[in-house]
């Protein structure tokens, strides 16, 4: 299942450093694949990308330790979805 996370934030360098600090407890937790990228022509509107085994295990993790980082790195979300059915299988075109 992945995750798409999008925002508008302020201070990109204080969210990828929390971002990277945190990357080895949230693959921990269970995430597949993380990436954040910032908008080229508008550099305050963020997307962040997660890929969870299931949605209970993403669940999990985002009601236990995901406000926590959220808050840590002063972002918050305006849009959330989650995505299950991928044309290549998660392998990839």
């Amino acid at each position: 299942m992945v995750v798409v996370f999008r925002t508008k934030g302020e201070d990109w360098a204080k969210f990828e450093q929390v971002l990277k600090e945190a990357a080895p407890e949230i693959k921990q937790m269970g995430c597949k694949y993380l990436q954040a990228y910032q908008n080229r022509k508008h550099p305050e509107e963020w997307l962040m990308l997660q890929e969870w085994p299931d949605k209970a295990t993403f669940d999990k993790f985002a009601e236990s330790r995901g406000p926590e980082l959220d808050r840590d790195a002063g972002v918050r979300w305006s849009d959330v979805s989650t995505w299950e059915t991928s044309v290549f299988g998660g392998q990839g075109g």
